[in-house]
């Protein structure tokens, strides 16, 4: 097999994620000379016997069939062999070897940013995610989050109401629905946007996958926005990543007696930038001076009064 298919077959392994294929990678120099030595993977520190008895019950047969269940899905997998696989997701800590991807991923030259939040998400915090969402993709910024419910959704949906792109990047495998309510959002973004994750076919959700998820999410964009969410939440650990991986930090201004608005508020307060509405990510950015139809009237209107 190739390298890419290699690669791929080092992560049907059970057990085998995106830092112990690293491992193997280093000690063979490459994805073919360590599938071709799984046999010897119990002498490699940090494998084991366990490990490597797990790779003995994996062969090209699994990766063959494994190709025809996403080719027949309709989607592909793309690893760091492959000129489409995402630059910016090699500055995020253990960056993935190898991604399932169904649709396209987003140029490297196109803006994007993540929108993100609690899964509890207040109607305020819903309407908020929606419409920046909705306003950002009509002008050609992706959009990216995690489909879950709240905040992710309200994104995601806001960004094919903006006819634009939108990503979502998954804890689970490209042929599980999660959660369960977000089905038929999942098939519309598979439509008209794309589907990411590092999880193989079949793979379901665990809480574990999410944390690593949110580096995915990190790695494909240039901006993070945080709706809601408390300081302790999924939420604000992907934007800790975002800081520490050099992107931009924003936050949406939130009521100070809402449980929800503690996580932005202390960004802002830190001195993210605040959002307001979808202008203030673009100037933010630095990507274009636009503002939609329903701003530029509120902005008039304002410009009234004070006179």
């Amino acid at each position: 097999m190739d390298e890419r298919l290699c690669l791929l077959g080092m992560r049907l392994v059970p057990g085998i994620g995106p830092k112990r294929i690293q491992t193997l990678l280093d000690h063979y120099g490459s994805a073919r000379a360590a599938w071709r030595c799984r046999e010897d993977w119990a002498q490699v520190p940090g494998i084991g016997s366990t490990l490597a008895a797990a790779a003995r019950g994996v062969d090209q047969r699994h990766v063959e069939a494994h190709l025809r269940r996403l080719d027949a899905l309709g989607a592909r997998i793309v690893t760091m062999e492959d000129p489409d696989y995402p630059a910016r997701l090699l500055q995020i800590p253990a960056p993935p070897p190898i991604l399932f991807v169904k649709g396209p991923l987003p140029h490297e030259r196109q803006p994007a940013v993540a929108i993100v939040g609690t899964r509890r998400a207040s109607p305020y915090g819903l309407r908020t995610a929606h419409g920046l969402a909705r306003d950002l993709a009509a002008v050609g910024v992706a959009i990216v989050s995690g489909l879950a419910r709240g905040v992710d959704g309200a994104a995601h949906r806001g960004a094919l109401d903006g006819d634009g792109f939108t990503v979502a990047v998954l804890g689970c495998g490209l042929d599980v629905a999660y959660p369960p309510e977000n089905q038929d959002l999942m098939e519309e973004i598979a439509a008209k946007g794309a589907l990411v994750t590092e999880y193989p076919l079949g793979t379901q959700p665990q809480p574990g996958h999410f944390p690593a998820r949110n580096r995915i999410i990190v790695g494909l964009v240039q901006g993070v926005v945080l709706v809601e969410g408390s300081r302790r939440s999924g939420a604000m650990r992907t934007v800790t990543i975002a800081a520490d991986c050099g992107r931009e930090v924003l936050a949406v201004p939130g009521d100070v007696e809402r449980w929800g608005s503690d996580g932005p508020n202390h960004l802002l307060r830190e001195g993210a930038a605040l959002v307001r509405h979808a202008a203030d990510v673009l100037e933010t950015m630095g990507w274009n001076a636009w503002a939609p139809a329903h701003e530029a009237a509120a902005a008039s209107e304002a410009a009234e009064d004070e006179e």
